[in-house]
C-alpha cells in the first residue's frame, strides 16, 4: 500500500507519501500563494523527489479538520479528484490527531488546541504511551474557559490556540508543558494507512469534519446551491 497524505487545514500546507507505515517523502509550503495554486505543485514536486508516479498511489488520506473551512475544501477537492481518477479509496483523518502525533514519542496526556476564531478553540484529548496514541475526548469547539477546564495536570499542549487558554490556566495551580507542533503530510499518510487496514473504510463521498455550528451552516448553504 502506498498512501498520499494531504493537509490544508492549518497555517501551512503539507503533503507526504508513505508505504507500509514508512514515510517516503514530505513537503511543506507556507507563503502568500493560495493553497489552490500550490497543492498540486507540491504533490508533483514530492512525487518527482521520491521517483514515484501517481499511478503507484493506492490510497489517498486527507486531514479533514477541524480547521479553516475554505482551506479544508481545497485539500478535500484535490484528494477526491485524485482518488476518483485513480479508482482508489480516500480516508479522512483528524487534523487534531495528526497534530498530536507530532509530539510522539511521549508518555502522558496530549491536548491539541487550535484557534477556531470567535473566542473558540478546536480541542481534543489523547493519551500517549511512547509512540502510540489513544483518543480520550473527541474533536470539539470550546470557549477558552471551557477548554482550560478540560486540561488535566501535567498535560502537554500544542497548537496555535494555546496562547488563548493559558491565561485561564494560570488562575489555578497546574503543571502543564507547551510544545510547538506541526501537521506532517507523511503522518497523515501513515495514519490513513492505519485506518484503512483496521476499518476498511472509504470516505470518498464524505466531507470534512465540521465541529462548529457556523461550519455546518456553510456546508448546508453549499448543498442548496448545487
Amino acid at each position: 500500500m502506498t498512501c498520499l497524505g494531504i493537509d490544508t487545514s492549518g497555517e501551512s500546507l503539507s503533503v507526504g507519501l508513505s508505504s507500509k507505515g514508512r514515510v517516503l517523502g514530505e513537503r511543506f509550503y507556507k507563503g502568500d500563494q493560495p493553497y489552490s495554486v500550490m497543492l498540486i505543485r507540491e504533490i508533483e514536486a514530492m512525487l518527482k523527489e521520491t521517483g514515484m508516479g501517481l499511478d503507484k498511489i493506492t490510497l489517498v488520506a486527507t486531514a479533514a479538520g477541524p480547521g479553516r473551512y475554505t482551506a479544508l475544501r481545497v485539500g478535500f477537492a484535490t484528494a477526491k479528484g485524485i482518488a476518483m481518477a485513480r479508482g482508489i479509496p480516500l480516508v479522512r483523518v483528524s487534523s487534531l490527531e495528526v497534530l498530536s502525533r507530532s509530539m510522539l514519542p511521549y508518555d502522558g496526556t496530549i491536548c491539541p488546541v487550535v484557534d477556531a476564531r470567535r473566542r473558540l478553540v478546536y480541542f481534543a484529548r489523547f493519551k500517549a504511551t511512547g509512540g502510540s496514541l489513544q483518543r480520550i475526548e473527541g474533536d470539539q469547539a470550546l470557549t477558552y474557559e471551557t477548554a482550560a477546564l478540560r486540561i488535566p495536570e501535567k498535560a502537554l499542549l500544542t497548537g496555535n490556540g494555546v496562547p488563548f487558554v493559558l491565561p485561564y490556566l494560570r488562575e489555578r495551580p497546574q503543571q502543564i508543558s507547551v510544545r510547538e507542533g506541526v501537521i506532517h503530510g507523511g503522518e497523515v499518510a501513515r495514519l490513513g494507512e492505519k485506518i484503512l487496514s483496521e476499518h476498511s473504510q472509504n470516505d470518498l463521498y464524505e466531507g470534512p469534519f465540521y465541529v462548529r455550528e457556523v461550519e455546518i451552516q456553510n456546508q448546508d448553504m453549499e448543498r442548496r446551491k448545487r
